[in-house]
């Protein structure tokens, strides 16, 4: 203190300036989310995890937990016993199993040397066997069609044997190795990698076709082995080649591959800012363009980070959660910074161990559903662009004392299929590698169901369908009472480790009643200019309606790249923004002006200088401020802005808003590449069911005219 306030020496510790104040801590403090979500019941006796402050003396702990074993018995009677079962005292963790019921749990909530005490989180199965039935017990798969969409996983190989894989897999094939030298056993997985990461990709959730006992493919599975048994690449060859050569392969072969599924990466590349983009999401970038006439969907795991190695500094992953995963150490690797990639991080399941779940030694880092995996790779990604993407289930570590128990601890751990069929037909594991194919699968399933969609509105369809978790950590979490900067600080937090949220198949496939969606796809727009779009009036029942109203718009486009530019990673730069209570020809006369300053050598940005117009004429109110801001969803190639509609809303009933588009030249020649490709959803949704939402916009549309562009309601 002498030295922050300068007493001493000069001012040092300036990071104290971001504490505002100290407060005792309450009762309410020291209660676990799982026991708020659950609460104890009359006359319910549970085991239950209370954890430590842990004071740096091992010793001293031990004198607190028999305190607190003290404090149990003293409670006790003849009918109900409470008691300490089981501790565990490590280098930073103190954490004991107890038997309480709510008013012994009162009791200790005052104890000040208590810093929380939870439920144990549940699994999801009660036995082993529940999640590996016997072949007998699951009807025969059958073949998809052959119009469903196919998905290529670059990986270890498949086992193609395998009873539940074998309908589904079209091909599968080694590249490059064509002498069988570095590369032996042929397409075959005998790393046990790529088999699980095929059966998510063609199947989704394994553990939901178990627990119904039937397993209904909706995508065709080709597998590319580029690894050894040993998980080496070929030092002889360039992965460069081997990706090109196997994708190349299978796109042209097979009409129907159009999503691209990698889950492996590089842990020696790992992005920090500023960096260039590294050489294999640089060649990724490069087919996605290349290949656009194919439509191809690349999906890449975010990595996944050990960044305690040190077998006396592991329980910090339990501590440090979820701080360190904001960490350099953690960042994304190669080549999960691809910018025209679905790059996907992973999520807890919010389960506690299946084995020795009474061992106090035994916890789970996250424990509840829906925070982020302890292991997951974080952004933000190359030129600040939001990465990853998305995020989806990949599972959990569980701490045993001073170590990590192995990433196949069942309950935690993520169900798919064994590469050793013939002894057991699924197995356990966690990875980030294990929460991409989910994402991949979802693309193939859009694919189905719109077969001549482009890969941008495949990926748009997907962005504006994710949402954050209901529960996420409080240090990502932003409240009304943080000010504008912690707002930002919070918000680029959470998009550096969920990225734009968890994927949803439903909201991404289908309209309702009180959800509508409105697309165009195969849009061209001209670089250097702007695209308008007007959307339909919402309906006073949408606004005056009680209930959570939002609207989200979801771009996707791919333009060229080039890893050597330290400028811009990217060729083309696009954004959009909402208007509302304005009418079209100010919109249009707004962005015509911005576009002659830019001309005359504004150095304001396009869609700068067409607010400046717009808020000039109609006020500040005219612009909708959509999250996350322009600034930061502009930087990459899949862009999405939401907001949630208040009732004190205005200008929302005052007519149509517009949507502008626009398209600018960051390094490429225009007279080369004069235009971009796109495709623009948009999403408006009512938690109220009885709102007629879809209805309503869907005859507005009908009856529009002399729009610039149109959109089409989806379906």
């Amino acid at each position: 203190m002498e030295n922050y306030s300068g007493i001493k020496t000069d001012h040092q510790y300036d990071y104290l300036d971001a504490v505002e104040g100290l407060t005792r801590l309450e009762p309410k403090d020291r209660l676990g989310r799982l026991l708020e979500l659950n609460p104890l019941k009359s006359n319910e006796v549970a085991a239950l995890d209370l954890e430590l402050w842990h004071t740096g003396d091992r010793q001293e702990m031990r004198k607190y937990v028999d305190q607190i074993r003290q404090r149990l018995q003293e409670f006790s009677t003849e009918a109900t016993k409470f008691d300490l079962t089981d501790y565990y005292i490590g280098e930073y963790l103190c954490i004991t199993r107890i038997k309480a019921n709510q008013e012994v749990l009162d009791q200790l909530l005052n104890e000040l040397i208590v810093k929380e005490i939870d439920r144990r989180p549940k699994v999801a199965f009660e036995l082993r066997s529940d999640f590996n039935p016997s072949l007998s017990e699951i009807p025969a798969v059958i073949a998809p069609p052959e119009s469903y969409c196919g998905i290529l996983a670059i990986d270890t190989g498949v086992s193609s044997g395998h009873p539940l894989l074998a309908p589904v897999i079209g091909e599968a094939e080694v590249f490059p190795d064509t002498k069988r030298e570095f590369i032996k056993g042929g397409s075959g997985d005998q790393a046990d990698h790529g088999t699980g990461v095929a059966g998510i990709a063609a199947y989704g959730d394994i553990e939901a076709c178990i627990q119904k006992k039937s397993f209904d493919p909706s995508a065709w599975i080709y597998s590319a082995r580029v690894m050894n048994e040993n998980n080496e690449f070929d030092e002889d060859l360039l992965l460069e080649n081997q990706l090109e050569e196997a994708i190349v392969y299978f796109v042209n072969q097979y009409p129907n591959c159009k999503v691209v599924n990698l889950s492996l990466g590089n842990a020696e590349q790992v992005y920090r800012e500023g960096n260039k983009q590294f050489r294999i999401a640089a060649k990724l970038d490069e087919l996605a363009y290349r290949y656009q006439h194919k439509n191809l969907v690349f999906v890449v795991a975010a990595g996944n980070s050990y960044i305690y190695p040190c077998r006396e500094d592991r329980e910090l992953f339990r501590t440090n959660y979820p701080n360190y995963l904001l960490e350099a150490e953690a960042r994304i690797i190669d080549p999960a910074t691809s910018a025209i990639s679905l790059t996907v991080g992973a999520l807890t399941l919010g389960r506690g161990s299946m084995s020795y779940p009474s061992d106090a030694r035994r916890n789970s880092v996250a424990r509840l559903p829906g925070f982020p995996s302890p292991f997951t790779r974080t952004g933000l990604g190359v030129d600040g662009m939001i990465k990853p993407d998305l995020v989806d289930f990949g599972g959990d570590f569980v701490l045993d004392g001073d170590r990590i128990a192995p990433d196949n601890e069942a309950g935690v751990s993520i169900v798919t299929f064994s590469q050793n069929y013939a002894s057991s037909l699924f197995k356990i594991a966690s990875g980030t590698s294990f929460a991409a194919p989910r994402v991949a699968n979802l693309a193939a399933q859009l694919f189905n169901k719109y077969p001549s969609a482009s890969a941008n509105l495949i990926r748009a369809l997907i962005g504006m369908s994710a949402e954050l978790p209901y529960e996420i950590p409080s240090n990502f979490q932003i409240n009304s009472k943080l000010s504008q900067k912690q707002k930002s600080e919070q918000g680029n937090k959470q998009l550096s480790v969920y990225g734009y949220g968890q994927a949803d198949l439903q909201r991404a496939m289908y309209s309702a009643e009180n959800y509508a969606v409105l697309l165009e796809d195969h849009l061209e727009i001209a670089v250097g200019s702007f695209d308008i779009f007007e959307i339909p009036p919402l309906p006073s029942e949408f606004l005056t309606t009680k209930g959570k109203r939002s609207l989200s718009i979801s771009l996707a486009f791919d333009p060229p790249t080039r890893h050597t530019r330290g400028d811009s990673y990217l060729g083309i730069v696009m954004d959009f923004n909402l208007f509302k209570g304005v009418d079209h020809a100010s919109v249009v006369n707004a962005y015509i002006a911005a576009e002659k300053a830019k001309k005359a050598g504004s150095e304001e940005s396009y869609a700068e200088l067409s607010m400046e117009n717009l808020k000039k004429q109609f006020t500040s109110g005219c612009v909708v401020d959509l999250s996350p801001n322009s600034t930061r969803r502009k930087k990459g190639t899949l862009q999405r802005g939401s907001i949630n509609i208040s009732s004190q809303a205005t200008r929302y009933d005052q007519g149509p808003m517009y949507l502008v588009v626009t398209c600018n030249r960051k390094w490429v020649k225009v007279e080369e590449i004069p235009s971009q490709r796109y495709a623009l959803v948009v999403a408006i949704s009512h938690s109220d069911p009885k709102v007629e939402l879809y209805n309503r916009l869907r005859n507005a549309l009908q009856q529009r005219t002399n729009v610039i562009q149109q959109v089409r309601l989806r379906q």
